[in-house]
């Protein structure tokens, strides 16, 4: 291939693609999509472990602005949270820093309902606890020392979607006010 055959493929590469521009609404599109990913990060740094509650103000100022939206949108993504797999007292602990970030009171609801949560998951340990050892007894184990380790049982980790279910319910008030406190601006000072 010559020089100038290549140099004749790439103009007409070049005038093939020339119409291929993204508009305002895929580039909004876009920076929301890539803000989303740094929040998902974010939240999976501090439900890993690998980031402590010291550091997540930080990480999410640095986050680039997005305005009121990047609160809503990690208020939204934290919620997704109690339904899925992750362990909800971290969750929870999420929930206090978003408060934190976000300011109006906020963090201390959020630990008030975190520890609810806590208090009704301990209630329904014990239902949990006999339908395992039910489930034991039908298998021919059984006796004074059998204690099952409840959070590797199904049993338990239905129970706790179940509870995340419910609170997630309770948790939209919250998240009403949080979104008010994010579009009104105490967000942007952090």
């Amino acid at each position: 291939m010559t020089v100038a055959e290549i140099k004749s493929a790439i103009e007409l590469a070049m005038e093939r693609t020339k119409h291929l521009v993204m508009n305002e609404e895929e580039k909004r599109a876009l920076a929301r999509r890539d803000l989303e990913d740094s929040l998902r990060a974010l939240m999976r740094r501090f439900l890993e472990g690998i980031r402590g509650r010291e550091e997540f103000p930080a990480e999410y100022r640095g986050i680039r602005d997005g305005g009121e939206e990047k609160g809503l949108l990690l208020i939204d993504l934290v919620l997704e949270e109690l339904t899925g797999p992750a362990r909800k007292e971290k969750v929870f602990g999420l929930l206090e820093l978003v408060g934190e970030v976000l300011g109006g009171g906020l963090a201390e609801e959020a630990g008030a309902l975190g520890a609810q949560f806590e208090r009704d998951l301990a209630a329904g340990a014990p239902g949990v606890r006999e339908r395992i050892m039910g489930r034991l007894a039908g298998m021919g184990i059984s006796g004074s020392s059998v204690e099952p380790n409840l959070e590797e049982w199904e049993e338990w980790k239905d129970a706790v979607r179940e509870m995340g279910g419910l609170f997630k319910g309770r948790l939209s008030g919250w998240r009403e006010k949080a979104r008010a406190a994010a579009s009104h601006g105490p967000e942007r000072r952090v």
